[in-house]
């Protein structure tokens, strides 16, 4: 990265600079949309919930029946509550965007919000580093440069359609986020390391051309399977001590379930770390360094993530 800032060694001072000159320019730009939408939402929220209490009298009166009146006047009021909202949810979008994309800016990446080209997403799917879902959404990219290497990650969220004895409901699959690094040269074959067995227990089966490998050691042959096309490639990728990275950085990165993959230059790393990078709520005050903090942190979670893995795969094996 090429910015005025390292988060990996972030200092409190750092950070205040960052958050004066930077960023509270732009809160006290948006307090103003804000404190509109506040009002906004108010009158709107008054209006709607009696509009719901009306729907709830009238199932009532059609039914005379408690739990349909409770239904329809439930329903009624989460559908208010979403239109109340929606003032303060596009000022949250719009000050999200800004304050993100300075801090991208000061730490020498760029931000973009949704609607970018997502890295690795075909490879993150086809490798089943993802489940498979009836819809997805992808946002708040950042994209830089890193010891060398170019670097991608953005949130995902998958859900899945779920039926059930009253109809069908969303289930989330997959709330964090995915990495893409590209190493300055392609890869012989695909190797795939995945944590626990969860949605990896056919990974044999859907790749006929893949193989076990052994790690060699106890400990960490209960902790990971890896799967590989060129077996010698593999051990070289998935030496100890980027193994012993891995195991360390998910506790760091307080995630469930991290996989990785080495594919075609990319490595690609999936963890679930649930939804980051958002800018608080909308109903204090803008002007708060404690916003920063909260995204600074996110971020450098991340990094701290590509940097272990940069770290583990550029550093000379052990002697044996």
């Amino acid at each position: 990265m090429t910015g005025d800032l390292d988060l990996l060694s972030l200092t409190d001072t750092q950070l205040e600079r960052l958050y004066t000159e930077r960023v509270e320019p732009i809160f006290q730009t948006q307090e103003q949309d804000r404190a509109t939408a506040m009002r906004s939402f108010q009158q709107r929220l008054v209006l709607v919930i009696a509009g719901a209490l009306g729907i709830a009298a009238g199932a009532w009166f059609i039914w005379h029946d408690a739990i349909q009146a409770l239904i329809f006047g439930g329903v009624a009021c989460a559908f208010s509550y979403w239109f109340a909202y929606a003032p303060l949810s596009a000022v949250a979008t719009a000050t999200k965007d800004k304050a993100l994309t300075a801090i991208a800016h000061a730490i020498g990446c760029t931000y973009t919000l949704s609607g970018f080209e997502r890295d690795g997403l075909q490879h993150f799917e086809e490798l089943r580093l993802l489940p498979s879902c009836d819809r997805s959404e992808y946002q708040d990219c950042f994209r830089g440069t890193y010891k060398g290497c170019g670097f991608a990650f953005y949130d995902g969220h998958l859900e899945r359609r779920v039926q059930t004895k009253n109809g069908s409901r969303w289930e989330t699959v997959f709330r964090g986020q995915l990495i893409s690094i590209a190493f300055p040269k392609k890869f012989l074959g695909t190797t795939v390391v995945r944590r626990d067995a969860g949605i990896f227990n056919t990974v044999a089966r859907w790749f006929s051309s893949m193989q076990r490998v052994g790690l060699g050691d106890s400990r960490l042959e209960k902790a990971f399977e890896v799967y590989a096309t060129d077996q010698v490639e593999a051990r070289y990728l998935i030496h100890p001590v980027f193994m012993e990275r891995l195991l360390a950085l998910e506790a760091a990165f307080k995630g469930e379930r991290l996989r990785c993959a080495f594919v075609d230059g990319l490595l690609l790393v999936a963890v679930e770390g649930g939804d980051k990078f958002e800018i608080g709520s909308m109903f204090a005050k803008l002007a708060d360094i404690g916003r920063v903090r909260a995204i600074v942190a996110d971020i450098t979670e991340v990094m701290r993530l590509v940097d272990a893995v940069l770290t583990a795969e550029q550093s000379p094996l052990p002697s044996p």
